[in-house]
């Protein structure tokens, strides 16, 4: 028999678990049945138990009669499970890294070599984490930990199957039917749901199929940034209620510090903090939102994977695509640090990462890429720890396997060409939206940060950080604060007369990374 020690989870296909597993779920809650779900199947199929459950999940169990500990995590890695073997021998674990901190045996200390990854992808990639031991299990993992010590594997490999033949509009028909199928799915028939919605067509389609009330958008003062009226607008076209929740510099300010805490590790996504103080406010509204994660992801939404891109990217010798938002390159980030480790090559790193991709379409390679780096690493943990930071449930209609399978078998003509992006669930969409809606351009969340960063409060506080005791153990203060002076608009200290104005569009991006480390660093250690 085996004890659940560790859980967190939607079950999407609980019903037809139930079934097969022979577990009465009728009456459950569910948190009750999905931790019998979860037992009754590793007790059925051990290590493939994972590939048995649609939905997302993170569990720990102990067999009772040998005392090893097993677990596992979902196939896109939409929850976590984190690891650390002590020096005596003993795996401590939990679905959050502070879950660690005051166990017996664990010793926090900085992975110091991993600060440079973080401030090129800005997130951590991979299964390493910022403190030095604590390792994540990888999406569609498995471990096993007894008296032989640690087991590590896989249940799950990602990989695309073209399937060339189908049409733009059967393609849009499967995806429509397993939309429906998800949504139904995803929540219980008498929980009341509301959606987040941007003026692009990934949400306006979850609010047009599902039955969410309202839709809720993170909207700022400067109109430019904001998708305010453009949601509004797709809200009244469907006869949904609609609220704008306006973030203003105070706000992204204020929250900066709780957002970093409950990361754990951190991000210089400016969308997640973002979206962090929307959901503080949408949680005091609602206790259920949907939201459109995975559809960028699945069916090539990114500018990145246009043909324009794709062929600059191929024309380099020896290709590497280190993700969607990648922003640092080794150059910069020597120039910034004090010690820079050169045999923690990014481009190794991601070479070694998809090598399972070499002989996919260059469409599907990036693809590849990204979801077994930026999807995981960065989005799915956005979402996770923004709904346990908040205490907003956030459920995911696109994060269905039958829509995810629909993404490994689609060809990449049928998701993005010189007519633009996510052409067949644009199609579907279509069917049920406005066409101006359907086939907006994406925007990508846009935040007006570059503009609040020079605001007179944060610009001091940055500049306290540049200055900072903490600054001054990871960074060459003198290039950062340069750096910062010529983001300001003052006379760097540190001339650099060719990279400076080269660089204008990413100066406040690598602002607001290195700031976002030194205040994590100084909150965590």
């Amino acid at each position: 028999m085996f004890e659940l020690k560790a859980y967190a989870g939607l079950i999407r296909n609980w019903r037809e678990l139930g079934e097969e597993l022979g577990v009465a779920v009728d009456g459950m809650s569910r948190d009750e049945r999905e931790r019998a779900l979860v037992v009754a199947a590793w007790e059925k199929w051990g290590e493939a138990a994972g590939a048995h459950v649609n939905g997302q999940f993170a569990f720990v169990l102990e067999d009772g009669e040998t005392g090893e500990l097993v677990g596992a995590r979902d196939v896109l890695g939409a929850e976590l499970l984190f690891y650390y073997e002590t020096a005596d021998r003993r795996l401590l674990y939990g679905t959050q890294i502070k879950d660690l901190f005051d166990q017996p045996g664990f010793v926090r200390e900085l992975n110091r070599e991993l600060v440079q990854f973080y401030l090129g992808f800005t997130y951590v990639p991979g299964e390493e984490t910022l403190f030095k031991g604590v390792f994540k299990l990888e999406p569609g993992g498995f471990f096993r930990f007894g008296a032989d010590g640690l087991e590590l594997g896989r249940f799950w490999e990602l990989s695309f199957e073209p399937d060339e033949s189908k049409t733009l509009d059967e393609w849009a028909d499967e995806l429509e039917a397993a939309m429906e199928a998800s949504l139904r799915d995803v929540c219980e028939p008498d929980e009341e749901c509301d959606s987040f919605l941007s003026g692009g067509v990934d949400s306006s389609w979850i609010l047009a199929k599902s039955r969410a009330r309202r839709g809720f958008c993170a909207a700022y003062e400067d109109q430019e940034a904001s998708e305010e009226s453009d949601a509004r607008a797709t809200a009244e076209a469907l006869g949904r209620g609609f609220e704008g929740i306006t973030i203003t510099p105070a706000d992204f300010l204020a929250n900066i510090d709780e957002f970093l805490l409950a990361y754990e590790q951190p991000t210089s996504d400016v969308a997640g903090l973002s979206l962090w103080c929307a959901c503080k406010e949408v949680a005091k509204k609602s206790s259920l939102c949907f939201s459109g994660e995975g559809a960028d992801e699945f069916f090539a939404g990114y500018g990145v994977y246009r043909p324009q891109s794709v062929r600059r990217l191929r024309m380099r010798p020896n290709p590497v695509y280190l993700g969607a938002m990648y922003v640092m390159n080794d150059a910069e980030q020597r120039r910034y640090l004090k010690k820079f480790f050169p045999e923690r090559s990014a481009k190794a790193f991601m070479r070694e990462r998809v090598a399972g991709a070499k002989n996919y379409d260059p469409v599907s390679w990036m693809l590849f890429t990204d979801l077994r780096s930026y999807f995981e690493g960065s989005i799915l943990f956005n979402s996770t720890k923004i709904a346990r930071g908040t205490g907003l449930d956030i459920r995911m209609p696109y994060c269905d396997l039958r829509i995810f399978d629909i993404a490994r078998r689609m060809p990449s003509r049928f998701k993005v060409s010189e007519e633009g992006n996510k052409l067949a669930l644009r199609r579907a969409a279509s069917r049920v939206l406005p066409q101006e809606v359907a086939y907006r351009k994406k925007l990508g969340f846009p935040v007006p940060v570059r503009k609040w960063l020079a605001d007179p409060a944060m610009s001091a506080e940055i500049r306290r950080a540049f200055e900072s005791e903490a600054a001054a153990e990871f960074f060459d203060v003198d290039e950062i604060g340069a750096l910062l002076d010529e983001f300001l608009g003052s006379k760097p200290r540190v001339a650099h007369p060719i990279w400076f104005p080269r660089h204008q569009a990413l100066l406040w991006r690598h602002v607001w990374a290195i700031y976002l480390f030194i205040r994590w660093y100084e909150l965590f250690f």
